[in-house]
């Protein structure tokens, strides 16, 4: 008995330690040292036509407080339909020096949309996002890649009544799924992945006001 416990126990452990091991820091972004970023239209492979909109919207903030040059999309959705580039997966698709050529950018910012949905199970519902990102040099090498999923499931407050606890429940739920907000998720996927993730995090760039070292280093 005391073998099977002993046995189980270093199970748990080892399962521990795998699970809290760290990816690498990735240190090809930083030995390229870019000033000036490109974010390009984001890919949606989900069926809401307004996430990628919403996934942007933070995107060039972030960025600009690292201390990067972000051309504004406004001049960069100009520019690419000037050249007849509307869609994004065909944009996504181009050489990525033709892109830097259009604007001058010395790193172009890929990203994708892989799942944002909401799950509803009666009595709860789970709002679920999941991003990947890509960062290519002028010469379309890539420097930095990350892949982000986060879910929320909102919990209601327990009253000590069973039924009102379960009504609460069926409420809250089918509120989260009238109107599911993503917007939290994706600013939460699009700062750790920039700032706080240990394997993914930048460095700051040459415009930051400090040059503290950032969370996760």
């Amino acid at each position: 008995m005391r073998k099977l416990i002993f046995v189980m126990v270093s199970v748990v452990l080892l399962s521990a330690c795998q699970t809290t091991s760290q990816t690498p820091r990735q240190t090809y972004f930083d030995e390229n040292k870019p000033k000036s970023i490109l974010i390009l239209p984001i890919v949606n492979h989900s069926v809401d036509v307004d996430a990628p909109l919403a996934v942007y919207s933070s995107l060039p903030v972030m960025l600009a407080e690292k201390g990067y040059y972000v051309y504004p999309s406004n001049t960069v959705k100009t520019v690419l339909e000037y050249e007849g580039l509307y869609e994004p997966a065909e944009i996504h698709q181009l050489p990525t020096s033709s892109l830097v050529n259009m604007f001058g950018a010395d790193a172009v910012l890929y990203v994708s949309i892989d799942r944002w949905d909401t799950t509803y199970m009666v009595i709860s519902s789970t709002t679920e996002v999941e991003f990947s990102y890509k960062f290519k040099n002028a010469e379309g090498t890539t420097i930095w890649e990350a892949h982000k999923k986060m879910e929320y499931t909102p919990q209601s407050s327990s009253t000590g009544n069973p039924i009102g606890d379960l009504i609460g429940a069926v409420v809250t739920a089918a509120v989260n799924r009238a109107v599911p907000d993503y917007m939290p998720l994706t600013r939460m996927a699009n700062y750790q992945v920039f700032y706080s993730d240990p394997s993914t995090y930048l460095p700051n760039g040459p415009y930051a006001t400090s040059k503290e070292v950032k969370e996760g280093s």
